[in-house]
């Protein structure tokens, strides 16, 4: 990831797992010299999704009412030259996750993050993801 460029860490409000593992991102992608923000996805706003490049989307369970917003906003958001992470507790979360990006033409940075919780793998996810962004 190019300086200046900015990430957004959003997880789905009231799971302090996947809250936990979102700052835990965030923390390893500052470490990296990455200017990042975290928010729940209900207090997320147009501004702050517009002025991320990179971002990472968390959740415990698909169709999540706490991601309601994002996912009004994003069917009517172009992010053609970004990039998105999806993390969460399953394969069917992390697939809801990624349909609701879908209208937004923005690219996934690298393959899912699902139900782990090692900090080994979780370094080498996010290695990977700056490498490619």
């Amino acid at each position: 990831m190019t300086k200046g460029n900015k990430a957004l860490v959003l997880f789905e409000d009231g799971k302090p797992e996947i809250e936990r593992l979102a700052r835990t991102i965030a923390e390893r992608l500052e470490e990296q010299g990455c200017e990042v923000s975290v928010a729940s996805a209900s207090s997320v706003g147009i501004s702050e999704l517009l002025a991320a490049r990179l971002y990472f989307l968390g959740a415990d369970a698909p169709a999540s009412t706490a991601y309601a917003e994002v996912a009004r906003l994003f069917k009517g958001v172009n992010l053609a030259g970004r990039k998105a992470a999806f993390f969460g507790s399953s394969g069917s979360t992390v697939a809801w996750l990624r349909g609701i990006c879908a209208d937004t033409e923005v690219s996934a940075a690298h393959s899912d993050f699902v139900g782990r919780s090692e900090q080994s793998a979780l370094a080498a996810w996010l290695k990977a993801i700056l490498a490619s962004s």
